[in-house]
């Protein structure tokens, strides 16, 4: 089995690789922090509903869509930065871009989210199961909590000095 340049350790590399991207994106990047969240939050409350099959399946595209362009947005201001070390109307334009498809995908999932999840009956279910259960609510309340404070922990010079160790 040949697991050289050529063979499947360099297959399995890519995924190394893309793991790699995936958590440097994570660890600078504020709006991916939030995104993550969303997601975890969303998959978390998605037993009180009795989704269908093509429901789930629009939640968890809407969730990779948004992660997935946030790391193309990622990768492109990487980029643009690294081309352009001066200001650059061009420059401009593909960092704007990208982000305006992060933020087309995101209004989309949300708007996906309200269609599916808008449901009076289930948040009744939700809030008679926390009040049953104070405990995970508390839990609840305080992995929200935690979230925020990951999500914006970071300042933003703090966040630009950790991209500057991954370039």
């Amino acid at each position: 089995m040949n697991t050289g340049k050529t063979g499947i350790g360099r297959f399995f590399k890519g995924f190394v690789y893309a793991f790699e991207g995936i958590v440097s994106c994570i660890k600078t990047e504020r709006n991916m922090r939030f995104h993550i969240g969303v997601a975890v939050l969303v998959i978390l409350l998605m037993r009180f509903y009795g989704l269908s099959a093509a429901e789930t399946a629009a939640v968890y595209i809407c969730i990779g869509l948004v992660i997935s362009l946030e790391l193309v947005n990622t990768a492109v201001e990487a980029a643009v930065d690294m081309a352009c070390k001066d200001k650059n109307p061009l420059a401009k334009k593909a960092k704007d871009c990208a982000a305006g498809a992060v933020l087309i995908a995101a209004v989309a999932s949300v708007a996906v989210g309200i269609r599916i999840f808008w449901d009076y009956y289930a948040f009744m279910a939700i809030a008679s199961y926390f009040a049953r259960n104070i405990w995970l609510g508390i839990a609840l309340a305080a992995g929200v909590i935690l979230w925020l404070v990951w999500v914006f922990k970071t300042p933003a010079d703090k966040d630009k000095k950790d991209k500057e160790k991954y370039i």
